[in-house]
């Protein structure tokens, strides 16, 4: 489906993406290929859905207006209705049809408290007329960093621990307008930061190096692109829900040992769901999944239950 510059260029862009002021040409450097033909492949992806964005990964928990984040399951079977009216929620982010018996929809997204989330979420259940749900705020993120090994078929990446405490924008004196800009909208071209320097009053190498320090900081996860990954032939994810007692000592290993977790996150539970932590995996084959899945039960001894992906039900997400 890509061809080996293809496959080089979209690689580059997830791992290898220098933070300079021209980081398309540093890139294409370093794949030894020519500036041109870099930008124009990437923005041909872009067109066509491959590469979602790039820039500035940001780390919600730093933004105190959607500091706060739940994954919710709705028990429903009329999931096209429920699914339309979830999509209408603000700050959304992931809307899924899952394999699991009672609970169908999936959704994550954020707001300033837990409180406002619980009432989004009740009043959203009323109208889907929803009597039974999943409430699972997020405790502790452990690691979130979404990259496709377009070689070994499966997600991968060897981000380390993630900071349990991070700053909040509002206290560093940062215009979140300029950060969400930074993420969402970079321009693919020689200079992308110049667009964004000049709006909100920088030089670009002032941008560069405040990314820098952000990505220190925690504020800012790193610099790179994010593909869609069903456009890279990534057609299984699996959602893992672990039933463990000691989940920060479990966290902590998988963080270690196991690459191909992409997001792995605590959350607050209630009795009735005794999963406290959450892992993705996704690969070109749910075999790849299902290995991982029991290389970790064997190895620590745990409970996991995985629920695939049955359909997004939110692509433009």
């Amino acid at each position: 489906m890509f061809d080996e510059v293809d496959r080089a260029i979209l690689m580059g862009v997830q791992y290898d993406l220098p933070l300079t002021e021209t980081p398309f040409v540093d890139l294409a450097y370093d794949l030894d290929l020519a500036p041109e033909e870099v930008i124009r492949r990437l923005r041909t992806f872009k067109r066509e859905g491959v590469l979602k964005r790039v820039g500035a990964n940001l780390n919600y928990r730093a933004f105190g207006r959607i500091g706060k984040a739940v994954l919710v399951a709705f028990a429903c079977d009329d999931v096209e209705r429920v699914a339309e009216v979830v999509n209408e929620l603000p700050n959304l982010k992931h809307n899924y049809l899952r394999d699991h018996p009672k609970y169908k929809v999936w959704f994550t997204f954020k707001g300033r408290s837990v409180e406002e989330l619980h009432d989004i979420v009740k009043k959203t259940a009323e109208r889907c007329g929803v009597k039974d749900y999943l409430f699972l705020p997020s405790k502790r993120v452990y690691k979130m960093d979404v990259k496709y090994d377009l070689f070994r078929g499966i997600s991968w990446s060897e981000r380390g621990l993630e900071k349990e405490n991070v700053c909040r924008v509002e206290d560093l004196g940062l215009n979140a307008d300029m950060l969400f800009d930074l993420e969402r909208r970079l321009p693919i071209e020689e200079r992308p930061f110049k667009g964004v320097a000049e709006r909100y009053g920088y030089e670009e190498s002032e941008v560069v190096e405040l990314l820098k320090e952000l990505i220190k900081k925690g504020v800012v996860r790193d610099f790179s692109g994010v593909l869609r990954e069903r456009k890279v032939g990534f057609t299984e994810n699996g959602m893992n829900v672990v039933r463990v007692d000691d989940v920060e000592d479990l966290a902590s290993k998988l963080v270690r040992d196991f690459p191909q977790i992409t997001h792995l996150v605590e959350r607050e539970v209630p009795d009735e769901w005794p999963y406290p932590l959450y892992f993705m995996v996704h690969a070109t084959t749910r075999e790849k999944i299902e290995e991982v899945r029991r290389e970790i039960e064997e190895r620590y001894g745990v409970e996991i239950m995985t629920l695939y992906s049955i359909r997004n039900l939110n692509p433009k997400l």
